[in-house]
């Protein structure tokens, strides 16, 4: 695939990089404009969830509280209506025509003002009951003890408490919402038994039904123990009318919420939880993905209008490129006659534009190309005769003669320690030097190399030269050409310390300075002036030692490998000579520190 791209055309470029550029571009729009709106829908949605949760948590808790405040209508009623006794003897009379019709009243006056209660009985401590269900008969009983005792162990106050589906064997087993509260004497403040209200499920469900137009929310009223109240799920609320107890109730309940609580932990749900009243709280579903439907819908009619756009560009972006890519695919061919020489000129034109000036450029270009291979064959010749001139210099019997002459005296004076370490020392002298045949080494490698010589010539002039090594560690750790100073330790010691006829000592340093690295050759010889090392340096003077590689080659091989990066200069020094050479670790083709 990647050769299949680097092929193309540079007309097909041209278009290819148009279509994949303009599709970018309508991507990041599309990604934009998605974003920004969905960011403003989903606030203008949350922000219009919160209003109608909020509204439906005040409408619930108005029908608490309107229930709370039936219950407490009746108990004033019934205290001013009614003479009550907390004595056991003293109750209602239940056959009493008459107080069973105040009783009536009071009951048929609370239907009026809270038409949102269904259901309403009064309970006494004696065990009788009076009841009404809205739109039906009005029924008394009496031998309600069992459900008197109930109420007196749920711990049933004056506060008032709401309970679902009473688990009492009586008519109120079937009820759904209650609300009891306990009935006091005012005279005696004497509980006297108890009220109880139903309110219907139905007039819950009737404060969020308009929401029927948005089934993307999903609404559930709760008690404080987890059981569903209502919910516009009704057929979940039907179930739950139907089960036929209150573990089957909870059951149903607690399967709802383990729902709930999966949507919960889903992405794309969002979970409103609100606290109607003490006991009752408010949980909205919201489906936000389906309820930002517009937005995908938004989303597709901009890729459809981007791809229609799409297709119309393309056609003008390939009779673009045809025109802008006929001049470079002219001289593209021209080009391709002269794969194994030298391109030709092309004829020049008098246009000003782009064209004029790349036919212009690729005339210049041909003529440098020109001067530089002209100028690379000539250096490779040079580097070649340098590499040539190195390769005898490693082989110059000279230095292994003398060096072996001087193994032969040491055993003839029966110094044989001293014979075997210099047999030692010109093994791994050669190791070192040879170095497989690589041009480059590190400085480590040829800093022990030129030890072993060094230790190898000490021996030879019989400890009448002396030489030390103090490179600092930053300059150790980078690549040089194999024997660049050793050719400076042998001008030392034949144009400098030998000359003297006396003890010299060589000392190798060197320091680091921005991005130039300078290494030092010094020794206190007889010195060089300035005028003859710049012709040796010029090649105006010859070295004559026939051991030595030589200043000027040295010079030469360093800039082939350095190019300008590169310079050997002579230090001023009190005593002998020093020699540097500058390397700029920048310009050193990735051999750097």
């Amino acid at each position: 695939m990647k050769k299949r791209l680097k092929n193309l055309s540079i007309q097909q470029r041209i278009s290819y990089s148009f279509i994949f550029f303009f599709t970018v571009l309508v991507i990041c729009i599309i990604f934009v404009l998605r974003g920004i709106y969905s960011s403003q829908m989903y606030e203008k949605l949350i922000q219009g969830r919160n209003y109608e949760d909020n509204l439906i948590v005040q409408q619930m808790a108005g029908l608490a509280s309107n229930t709370a405040s039936c219950c407490n209508s009746i108990i004033v009623n019934l205290n001013n209506t009614l003479e009550l006794n907390g004595s056991s003897l003293f109750y209602p009379n239940l056959y009493n025509t008459s107080t069973k019709k105040k009783i009536l009243n009071i009951i048929e006056n609370s239907f009026l003002l809270y038409p949102d209660v269904g259901h309403i009985a009064v309970l006494y401590n004696n065990g009788d009951m009076y009841e009404k269900e809205r739109n039906r008969s009005y029924r008394s009983s009496d031998g309600n003890l069992e459900l008197v005792r109930q109420f007196g162990d749920m711990g049933i106050t004056t506060t008032g408490q709401w309970y679902y589906s009473l688990r009492i064997e009586s008519a109120f087993s079937g009820f759904n919402l209650h609300y009891v509260k306990v009935l006091r004497d005012v005279e005696s403040n004497a509980d006297v038994g108890y009220i109880i209200l139903e309110l219907d499920e139905q007039r819950l469900y009737e404060t969020y039904q308009y929401k029927d137009g948005a089934p993307e929310v999903d609404i559930y009223l709760t008690d404080k123990n987890g059981m569903l109240l209502s919910s516009d799920d009704r057929e979940a609320m039907r179930v739950l009318r139907a089960a036929s107890d209150y573990n089957a109730q909870s059951a149903c309940s607690e399967e709802i919420s383990s729902r709930v609580e999966d949507k919960k932990a889903a992405p794309g749900y969002r979970i409103g939880s609100y606290q109607v009243n003490d006991t009752w709280r408010l949980t909205t579903v919201l489906d936000v993905k389906a309820s930002l439907s517009a937005v995908n819908n938004m989303t597709l009619v901009i890729i459809g209008v981007s791809l229609l756009l799409l297709c119309v560009f393309n056609v003008l972006s390939i009779a673009i490129a045809r025109r802008i890519a006929r001049p470079i695919s002219q001289l593209s061919g021209h080009m391709r006659k002269f794969t194994d020489s030298l391109p030709e000129n092309l004829p020049e034109t008098d246009a000003e534009n782009e064209e004029g000036i790349l036919i212009s450029s690729f005339n210049q270009m041909v003529c440098m190309n020109r001067e530089l291979f002209e100028k690379v064959t000539n250096e490779k010749k040079e580097k070649r005769r340098l590499e040539l001139a190195l390769l005898q210099a490693q082989i110059k019997p000279h230095f292994l003669y003398n060096t072996l002459d001087t193994i032969f005296c040491l055993n003839s004076m029966e110094c044989f320690g001293d014979a075997s370490r210099m047999i030692k020392l010109l093994a791994d002298y050669y190791r070192l030097v040879l170095n497989k045949g690589l041009d480059w080494v590190w400085m480590d490698q040829e800093l022990e190399a030129l030890q072993k010589y060094l230790e190898i010539q000490s021996v030879r002039y019989n400890d009448s030269l002396s030489y030390s090594i103090e490179m600092p560690e930053e300059l150790r750790a980078f690549k040089i050409p194999k024997l660049t100073l050793q050719p400076l330790i042998e001008n030392a010691i034949y144009h400098g310390i030998k000359p003297k006829n006396g003890r010299g000592h060589i000392l190798v340093t060197g320091e680091l300075v921005d991005d130039w690295a300078y290494i030092y050759v010094v020794d206190d010889g007889i010195g060089m002036s300035r005028e003859t090392f710049g012709r040796i340096l010029s090649g105006e003077q010859k070295e004559t030692d026939t051991e030595s590689f030589g200043l000027k080659n040295v010079s030469e091989r360093l800039k082939i490998f350095y190019g300008r990066g590169t310079c050997i200069q002579l230090d001023d020094t009190p005593i002998g000579t020093s020699i540097a050479l500058c390397i700029n670790l920048k310009r050193s083709g990735g051999h750097e520190v």
